[in-house]
C-alpha cells in the first residue's frame, strides 16, 4: 500500500469519527504538506476546525482578561476599605462597662488594670479562674 493510499484510508477513518488522536494529528501533517486535490475536503474542515479553535482561545483569554481584571478590582477595594478602616480606628480605644462608653485610655488602662488584679487576686491560675468562669 502507498503512502497516499495509507492516508486517503486514514482519512476515511477521520470522518467516520474512528481515529486517534495520534493518527490525526500525522494525518493532519500529511493533508499540510501534500498539494493532493483528493485532501482538499481534509484541509477545507482541518482549516475551519483551526479557525474555530482560534476563536475559542481568543474568547478564552478575552474571559481571563476579564476576570483578571474584576479580581484585581476586588482585591484593591478590599485592600483600600481596610486600610481606611485600620486608620481610622488605629487611635481609638473604647471600653463599655456598666451600660457606659469609655474613651479615656487612662482610665480604660486602669479599670483593665483593676480587673486583672481582681481576677488574679486570690492567687488561682488564669487556666483555673477561666475553667471555673466557662464551667458554671
Amino acid at each position: 500500500m502507498h503512502e497516499k493510499d495509507k492516508y486517503l484510508a486514514l482519512m476515511q477513518r477521520y470522518f467516520e469519527a474512528q481515529t486517534t488522536p495520534e493518527e490525526e494529528l500525522a494525518l493532519a501533517r500529511y493533508a499540510a504538506s501534500s498539494t493532493d486535490p483528493a485532501f482538499d475536503p481534509l484541509r477545507g474542515v482541518l482549516g475551519f476546525l483551526s479557525i474555530g479553535r482560534q476563536r475559542r482561545e481568543r474568547k478564552m483569554r478575552r474571559a481571563l482578561r476579564y476576570y483578571s481584571v474584576a479580581a484585581a478590582a476586588g482585591l484593591a477595594l478590599v485592600v483600600s476599605a481596610g486600610i481606611a478602616l485600620f486608620t481610622r480606628y488605629q487611635n481609638s480605644c473604647s471600653l463599655y462597662a456598666y451600660g457606659e462608653k469609655i474613651t479615656d485610655k487612662e482610665e480604660i488602662m486602669t479599670t483593665v488594670e483593676a480587673s486583672l488584679a481582681d481576677f488574679f487576686s486570690d492567687g488561682t491560675s488564669a487556666e483555673a479562674n477561666l475553667s471555673e468562669m466557662f464551667n458554671r
